[in-house]
């Protein structure tokens, strides 16, 4: 019984352990992965004001935030998975055909987050200034809209 009360503290500590490992670390933004320097480029006159890393241990992600208030989080291998900004998040880094079903049917209203979800069928989810959350398939269909109440 004193065993398995053991093997269970120590498995307790391992994973408290490993998560502590997991934090956010500050990095600087030349050690992005050139695919996320080449996106936050498209953001300019915008600047890097922080950058960290999720050392995860089998894959890192990045988080980067930007001086115009725009924050991006990217997968390890520096591929964009979301983008946030409450003022706007500029057209030109959305997909075209998303950017030209957002321009006909919601011209006007601001995206404030798009988020690309690689594990759930290659989707796009795109949240409007108006509450309105919109899914797109990964060739940017329209599939879905919500109201976010």
């Amino acid at each position: 019984m004193k065993k398995f009360f053991f093997t269970v503290l120590m498995a307790v500590v391992g994973l408290v352990a490993f998560n502590a490992q997991a934090d956010d670390k500050p990095i600087a933004a030349s050690e992005l992965p050139a695919p996320a320097t080449e996106f936050i480029k498209q953001f300019a006159p915008a600047t890097v004001t922080a950058a960290a890393v999720d050392d995860d241990f089998f894959r890192p992600d990045y988080k980067v935030y930007l001086s115009d208030g725009t924050a991006i989080e990217f997968r390890h291998n520096g591929t964009w998975e979301e983008v946030k900004n409450y003022n706007g998040v500029p057209t030109k880094v959305l997909p075209a055909a998303i950017a030209k079903y957002l321009e006909t049917n919601y011209k006007g209203v601001a995206v404030t987050n798009i988020s690309y979800d690689a594990d759930d069928l290659d989707s796009y989810e795109v949240k409007l200034a108006s509450r309105i959350e919109l899914k797109f398939d990964r060739n940017g269909n329209f599939l879905t809209m919500e109201y976010d109440d």
